[in-house]
């Protein structure tokens, strides 16, 4: 077993910038999603801002959403 001690650990660690502005609730940025997706318009992904297309159920109403970069889904 390697002691703790000897385990390599990054010299930088990477910083997130956040995609929702300054204000913004999780609740307003999911809302402003869907309203999005319900219209269907191609929406800002909430995690890495790409692009996020609607997917469609049996109906003509969008029943998700999901990240073209990082395949995150919202449903």
């Amino acid at each position: 077993m390697t002691p703790v001690a000897d385990i390599e650990r990054p010299a930088v660690l990477r910083t997130v910038e956040p995609v929702a502005p300054r204000g913004q609730t999780l609740q307003d940025v999911l809302c402003g999603v869907w309203e999005d997706l319900c219209a269907h318009r191609t929406a800002t992904c909430p995690i890495c801002a790409g692009a996020m297309s609607p997917r469609y159920g049996s109906g003509p109403a969008a029943v998700a959403g999901r990240c073209e970069d990082c395949e995150t889904e919202l449903a």
